[in-house]
């Protein structure tokens, strides 16, 4: 009898040795499991700003090109009127469309130019570029500055905490 009793108490101390290296494995396999998703989500967040950043620059690029071409396209415009009201010729350079798609288009295009033209005057340029002007922008840096972190910035300003981190990086202050 007593050597059965010895049997159980090995059999169920060996169950119970089991049983703790099964829950200590499962436990290590959820901790690892949340390492690698927060190093994911920082990789996520880091992929991000950089294609927000090359997008921020392609659009510049862009914009650039947009005006050199508006202004060329202006130039030369000019200039083919003025040859062909000289000769007394119809002008050509210019087809006449209509349709709405075409009144749609121009007055998009309108819209853009009268945002693209550039000031007379370089002091008024660079207050064009620097958009600290924007009240939010404003906002957020003074509560940055007063030293409230980030999370509060965004519940106070009512943006994502992703947004303004973004906007702090853009303006390199954080």
């Amino acid at each position: 009898m007593v050597t059965f009793l010895l049997f159980l108490s090995f059999l169920l101390n060996i169950i119970s040795l089991l049983s703790i290296v099964i829950l200590y494995s499962r436990q290590n396999r959820f901790v690892h499991m949340e390492k690698e998703q927060k190093k994911m989500i920082s990789d996520m967040e880091d992929v991000i700003s950089a294609y927000l950043i090359e997008m921020k620059e392609e659009n510049d690029e862009f914009i650039r090109t947009f005006k050199t071409k508006v202004q060329d396209e202006t130039e030369g415009f000019g200039q083919t009127n003025d040859m062909n009201q000289d000769n007394g010729q119809a002008s050509d350079a210019r087809t006449i469309r209509t349709g709405a798609g075409y009144k749609v288009a121009q007055k998009a295009y309108q819209q853009t130019n009268n945002l693209i033209s550039e000031p007379a005057h370089p002091t008024e340029q660079m207050k064009m570029k620097q958009p600290e002007n924007d009240p939010l922008i404003q906002q957020v840096i003074l509560l940055k500055e007063k030293g409230m972190p980030i999370e509060e910035i965004a519940k106070s300003v009512g943006k994502g905490q992703t947004e303004i981190e973004l906007l702090l990086k853009f303006r390199q202050i954080m």
